[in-house]
């Protein structure tokens, strides 16, 4: 084998020697601050998961507080505040709060690898892409959910005043780019987790 050959070898096995070594070459100092950042934020998601789980039911609850929502907000002159109206408006903002919940879930879980040291690897990978993809669906569960819910507090006025309202903000193309930018990130971070499996069994 010509010399020239040989050291490419050397060099190329020297590379991918270098490579798998690099979910473990973080600074301890670095591996502590990510843990802190990873505990705040799982901390922050368990305050998400209560709040979104319990307020959909809190709200709906009252017809006083649906009734100075769905005027300041929604420009409802008139609607029906009664049981069946309101557990219509519940199923319909169940959607989105339910696409919430999981994305916290999937937070919750991404920085318990974090917190881990499980930084370079499938798992987080997995989880980040399952983020993504709820921030892609949260991006169009929301202007379905509005539409349903007023039409859940007018379907029972008088002919002429119900009213169909869709609308997408600047809100939900943000959210829908986010959500993209994760899905992007976490296959990034699944293909160098791969390479690194490789690496690692080539060494």
């Amino acid at each position: 084998m010509p010399p020239h050959s040989n050291q490419l070898l050397f060099y190329s096995k020297f590379f991918l020697f270098r490579l798998s070594l690099m979910p473990n070459s973080f600074a301890p100092d670095s591996l502590r601050r990510i843990r802190r950042l990873a505990l705040a934020v799982r901390l922050l998601c368990l305050v998400g998961i209560v709040v979104m789980g319990t307020l959909p039911f809190v709200f709906w609850a009252q017809p006083d507080w649906v009734a100075r929502v769905a005027a300041r907000e929604w420009e409802l002159e008139q609607m029906q505040l009664d049981l069946g109206s309101r557990l219509i408006g519940l199923a319909a903002s169940l959607l989105p709060s339910g696409v919430i919940l999981y994305a916290l879930a999937q937070m919750w879980s991404l920085f318990g690898c974090f917190a881990a040291g499980e930084l370079l690897a499938h798992r987080p990978a997995r989880h980040l892409r399952r983020l993504g993809q709820s921030l892609c669906v949260l991006a169009f569960a929301q202007p379905l959910s509005h539409t349903a819910m007023v039409l859940a507090l007018t379907l029972g006025n008088p002919a002429g005043h119900r009213k169909l309202q869709f609308g997408l903000s600047s809100d939900h193309y943000l959210t829908l780019m986010f959500g993209l930018l994760l899905l992007a990130l976490a296959h990034v971070l699944g293909e160098a987790a791969r390479v690194a499996d490789e690496n690692a069994e080539f060494v």
